[in-house]
C-alpha cells in the first residue's frame, strides 16, 4: 500500500494548492483525482484573478496574497497569465454614479480605480458601443490566466519540481483512520484534504447536509476567436456586476442602482445574470454568467438565460464576430455570506470547499492557512 503523509482529494485549484503548500512544508504528497484532469469549476469559468472585486480589508489581502503566489507558480510553470485590468461599465445614470462613488473611495480602501468618461472608456476596450455607455471604472489589478490550460501546466509542475504523486482517474470510496479507500485500492495517508463540494458531499453526506452549503449551477458561452489581431483588452463587466461584487458595498448610490435594476431588469436579476466578457488565448471571448443556486435549480428554459446574458452584453459591447461556438454549465459550492468552508468531518479528514465561486482568486491563501493548521498538529 502506497502510504503519503498527505493526500488530497480532488485536483481542482483548491486541491493542486493545498498540494503546493503541503509539499513546501516537507509532506509527501499525493492527490487523487477521479477523472483524467479535473474539469470542474476550476476550469469552467473565467480565469479571472479578480483583486479589483474584493472588500477592502482581509479579503482584498488574500486575494493579493494568492496572487502572488500564482505569479511565481505561473513564470514556473509555464502558464499563460497577462495583467489584463477590468474595465466596468456603465450605461444608466445609476450606474454611472456608483462608479464615481467607487472611484472616490478607492484611494482610501486600498483600490486602484480610474474614472473615465464615455470616450476614454472606447479606448480601453475596443467595441464599446458608442451609444449606449456613459462611461465606465478602470482598475488594472485584475488578472487573466489561461484557464483551460493552467491546472495541467500546474499539476505537471507539482509532479516534475515537488515530487507530488498524482493518481488520475481514482475514484475515492471512502476516507479516514489513516487510509483512503479508491476503487483502484488503498493508500496510507497521515492526513486527507478533502478539496471539492462533489467529493464531500459523497463521502460525508451528513456533514455535508449539516454544513447548509448548497449548490450554485452557471451558465456560460463562448464565441468563436475574434479576427487576427483584435483585442478586447480588459475584462469588461456591466452593471450588473456592481451590485454583487464587495468592492461596491459601501456605495451610497447601491440602493438605487438596485431599484433601477428590479425595474428594469428583472428578469436578469431573477436568473443571478451579470455579465463578465474576458477574452481567450485564442482570440476566442468567453461571456457569462447566470446563478440558480439549489441542487435542482436548473432553470425552466435554459436558453432564455443564455438569451438575456447576450443581451445584456450586447448592449455594451458589438464583436466582429458575434457568433457563439460553445455553451457549457458550470456548478459550485455556495454558503451564502460565508466564503469558505472548511470541517473535519472525520478523525485525520479535513474537508474545505470555496464557497462564493472565488476559488481561483484565493485557493492559495486559503490552502496555505489550512496546511499551516494541519503542521501545527502533527
Amino acid at each position: 500500500m502506497q502510504r503519503y503523509d498527505l493526500a488530497i482529494v480532488g485536483g481542482g485549484i483548491l486541491g493542486l494548492a493545498h498540494a503546493l503548500h503541503g509539499a513546501r512544508a516537507g509532506l509527501r504528497v499525493a492527490v487523487l483525482e477521479r477523472g483524467a484532469r479535473a474539469d470542474g469549476a476550476s476550469v469552467r469559468n473565467f480565469g479571472m484573478l479578480a483583486i479589483v472585486a474584493q472588500r477592502p480589508g482581509a479579503q482584498l489581502d488574500s486575494a493579493r496574497a494568492a496572487l502572488s503566489t500564482w505569479q511565481e507558480v505561473a513564470a514556473a510553470a509555464g502558464i499563460a497569465m497577462r495583467r489584463a485590468g477590468c474595465l466596468f461599465v456603465a450605461r444608466h445614470d445609476a450606474e454611472m454614479t456608483v462608479l464615481e462613488e467607487g472611484a472616490a473611495q478607492a484611494g482610501s480602501q486600498g483600490h486602484d480605480f480610474t474614472l473615465l468618461d464615455a470616450e476614454a472608456a472606447h479606448a480601453r476596450a475596443p467595441g464599446l458601443r458608442r451609444d449606449t455607455v456613459l462611461g465606465g471604472l478602470y482598475s488594472p489589478d485584475a488578472w487573466k490566466l489561461d484557464q483551460r490550460g493552467a491546472l495541467a501546466r500546474l499539476s505537471d509542475w507539482l509532479a516534475r519540481a515537488h515530487g507530488v504523486a498524482f493518481h488520475f482517474g481514482t475514484e475515492v470510496l471512502a476516507a479516514g483512520e489513516g487510509r483512503v479507500e479508491t476503487a483502484a485500492g488503498s493508500f496510507g495517508a497521515d492526513h486527507v484534504v478533502l478539496c471539492g463540494g462533489e467529493d464531500f458531499a459523497t463521502l460525508f453526506p451528513d456533514a455535508w447536509a449539516q454544513s447548509g452549503v448548497d449548490v450554485c449551477r452557471l451558465q456560460m458561452l463562448r464565441t468563436a476567436p475574434q479576427p487576427a489581431g483584435w483585442r478586447l483588452g480588459p475584462f469588461v463587466l456591466g452593471g450588473l456586476s456592481l451590485a454583487r461584487y464587495d468592492a461596491f458595498a459601501d456605495c451610497p448610490g447601491l440602493p438605487q442602482l438596485r431599484a433601477h435594476q428590479q425595474a428594469h431588469q428583472a428578469d436578469a436579476l431573477a436568473h443571478g445574470v451579470h455579465v463578465i466578457a474576458a477574452q481567450e488565448e485564442d482570440g476566442s471571448v468567453t461571456l457569462g454568467d447566470s446563478h440558480h443556486y439549489g441542487a435542482d435549480a436548473a432553470p425552466a428554459d435554459p436558453a432564455e438565460v443564455d438569451e438575456i446574458i447576450l443581451r445584456e452584453f450586447g448592449g455594451m459591447l458589438d464583436l466582429p464576430e458575434p457568433a457563439i461556438a460553445r455553451r457549457w454549465v458550470g456548478r459550485y459550492a455556495h454558503l451564502p455570506g460565508q466564503e469558505v468552508l472548511t470541517l473535519a468531518p472525520a478523525k485525520g479528514v479535513t474537508a474545505v470547499t470555496v464557497t462564493n465561486g472565488q476559488g481561483m482568486t484565493h485557493g492559495f491563501t486559503i490552502a496555505a492557512r489550512t496546511i499551516a493548521g494541519i503542521v501545527k498538529q502533527a
